[in-house]
């Protein structure tokens, strides 16, 4: 009899890893179809998979992600939800990411700011919940909010572009314009040459073109930056001409002004991402001898002539890329732009 019971134990076993084979194999023909923008047939996989497995929680994770991209979003939450139910914990982060963007595209941000928090609360600290929230937030029109979690987001990865973008916008809204010319520069840094490029330089541009009235908020004395002083003197670089080449020279001069102006003002007693992170990193950036190379990489999707410059003048290019990518490589004098009639050219 013990026998018998022992074989039928090897037996439920051995069907129970077949049926797990084969739902693993379901969901990645599921994965794949998804990955191709097949969403459908991917979801009919899943449904297959969980056909053999009823209980996996990857089929209706992934089902969830395809309803999401199908914009059937009240499946999206449903489906979302039963993974995190079921406090599946390989998936309960991204299971969070999906209910919350579902949520959200559904007009329910305060919805979907409940679940992210949530998310935040059982799965601590991660970049894409505290990423997402700060969008909610944003889109909430709740600026502060968004510049927080969006500074939580960058603490924790500096490397997605997305949340430097959000975090500048946010930021400017905030009229913390000092902060906001940092945080464009750094997406350019890493995003310098797409659409969303282009109009990032635009806004940036805009912060230092900007007319303030004396008594302005945004003049006003913060986290001991004189913002006053930094104004009067970016304005006394103004350019009278508007064609590219001056434009650009403008932008150039007013960011080693606020760059240098910044780094002096810091001492022992700030604290937060712009002294900690903004501030040093540009200064390093100023004095590396890269500088001008540096302004022409992040200039390069709004001043076709940046772009140009850029193709012509490669060992600059490799050297600053050494330098940015390892701290170290070539810090010699740059060469000069060469024939400035390069930048009369083109305009935007």
């Amino acid at each position: 009899m013990r026998s018998i019971t022992i074989i039928f134990i090897l037996l439920l076993t051995a069907l129970s890893i077949k049926a797990q084979t084969s739902s693993e194999k379901l969901i990645r023909e599921g994965v794949s179809l998804h990955d191709r923008g097949r969403y459908n047939d991917a979801i009919k996989c899943y449904e297959e998979a969980l056909k053999v497995n009823p209980t996996s929680m990857s089929a209706v994770y992934e089902m969830s992600l395809s309803y999401l991209k199908l914009k059937n979003y009240d499946r999206a939450v449903s489906l979302s939800s039963k993974v995190i139910n079921a406090n599946f914990q390989a998936l309960l982060m991204d299971a969070y990411i999906v209910k919350g963007t579902a949520q959200a595209n559904m007009d329910k941000m305060n919805d979907a700011i409940k679940t992210l928090n949530e998310g935040v609360s059982r799965c601590g600290d991660e970049y894409l919940l505290h990423f997402n929230l700060g969008l909610c937030y944003f889109n909430n029109k709740d600026n502060k909010m968004a510049a927080y979690h969006l500074r939580k987001a960058i603490e924790i990865d500096a490397t997605h572009s997305s949340a430097f973008l959000l975090y500048a916008y946010a930021l400017n809204d905030l009229d913390q314009w000092v902060q906001s010319f940092y945080a464009f520069h750094f997406f350019l840094l890493l995003e310098p040459n797409t659409g969303r490029s282009k109009d990032a330089f635009g806004e940036m541009y805009d912060i230092l073109n900007a007319k303030l009235e004396q008594g302005s908020v945004r003049l006003a004395p913060e986290d001991g930056i004189d913002r006053n002083w930094l104004y009067k003197n970016i304005e006394l670089k103004k350019p009278k001409a508007t064609d590219p080449a001056s434009q650009y020279f403008f932008f150039v001069e007013a960011s080693k002004l606020i760059f240098f102006t910044v780094a002096q003002m810091q001492n022992d007693s700030q604290s937060g991402l712009l002294w900690f992170f903004f501030v040093p990193t540009y200064e390093e950036i100023l004095g590396s001898g890269h500088f001008d190379t540096y302004c022409r990489y992040v200039s390069v999707a709004y001043f076709p002539e940046s772009l140009t410059w850029w193709n012509k003048n490669k060992t600059q290019v490799d050297n600053f890329i050494e330098w940015f990518e390892h701290g170290q490589g070539s810090a010699d004098d740059e060469a000069d732009f060469g024939d400035d009639s390069d930048l009369e050219e083109g305009s935007n």
